[in-house]
């Protein structure tokens, strides 16, 4: 299937929440609007525990909760208090749990089970690529965030490496030094950026996209990235998306709630009835179609 070609799937279920604008990295290619010190917005824990409560109420099988930052989670001082009171709230059968992290924020301790957790941490490619991306000395302390979270029992550790057309040669090697130094259980996942060219033509309607341009010099296109992963590495790697449709689903940020992580197509307030954003979300599908970043995934 070609990507312009993709259906749009509302997946019910699933629900992305971003309660924060500020970041403690200055990655080149994110693309992530952050905005840090007096400026920077947060939602309360209280507004989130309740959008997360009423949207549960209304599904009729487990909720995904995929908890992120625009710029880094850990950075909200309530955020691991808010997962331990749902955790308590719900059952797994009723709530799951996906923390997005660069792991440069230490507050696994803080959790009350850490077992019913899976991480994705930001690692791209070994020290050299990675550094360059996220900064000096930011290398180590991932990689021993990732080691501290298994070694703390969590459910699984997944590392999101952005491929560009230096590190895609250096899978292998990478993916071994990680399960050398994290564990044998680690997951790779890889992507390509979203460059300037896509994202230009979003950013005045997108408050939760970066408003400069990105560092996108060595960014790789999605089909020269899938000819390496089949032509080097037999497949061995999948890029790290739907390749059969664009999904669209409950996105909370600081800015309001969404249709997509992107922040892109407002659907209303965390305020707003669930079932009434949800029904905004499915009669949305001809403007995500005609959204500049579609196919997003």
């Amino acid at each position: 299937m070609s990507a312009s070609s993709k259906d749009i799937r509302v997946i019910r279920n699933s629900l992305y929440i971003e309660p924060i604008s500020s970041c403690n990295l200055h990655c080149r290619m994110c693309y992530a609007n952050v905005v840090n010190g007096e400026g920077r917005m947060i939602r309360a824990a209280g507004q989130v525990l309740d959008f997360v409560r009423r949207v549960v109420a209304t599904a009729d099988d487990q909720v995904g909760v995929y908890w992120c930052g625009t710029g880094e989670v850990f950075l909200h001082r309530d955020f691991p208090q808010m997962v331990n009171q749902l955790l308590a709230e719900y059952p797994e059968e009723r709530l799951s749990h996906n923390i997005q992290t660069n792991g440069m924020v230490r507050r696994l301790k803080e959790f009350t089970a850490l077992e019913r957790l899976s991480f994705n941490v930001s690692i791209d490619g070994s020290r050299e690529f990675h550094e360059w991306h996220r900064g000096k000395k930011t290398y180590d302390p991932t990689i021993a965030f990732c080691r501290e979270a298994f070694d703390r029992g969590a459910r699984s550790v997944m590392v999101r490496t952005l491929l560009t057309r230096r590190n895609i040669w250096d899978l292998d090697e990478f993916y071994a030094e990680l399960k050398e130094r994290i564990g044998p259980k680690v997951e790779l996942a890889v992507g390509v950026i979203y460059t300037n060219e896509v994202l230009r033509p979003v950013r005045r309607r997108a408050n939760a996209i970066a408003q400069v341009d990105i560092d996108d010099n060595i960014a790789i296109s999605r089909e020269d990235a899938l000819q390496i992963l089949a032509d080097k590495y037999q497949n061995r790697y999948e890029l790290d998306e739907d390749p059969q449709a664009v999904q669209n689903y409950l996105s909370l940020n600081t800015y309001g709630v969404f249709s997509c992580c992107h922040g892109i197509l407002k659907m209303g307030e965390p305020e707003d009835d669930v079932n009434l954003l949800m029904e905004r979300i499915v009669a949305s599908e001809n403007r995500c179609r005609a959204c500049a970043m579609f196919p997003c995934m």
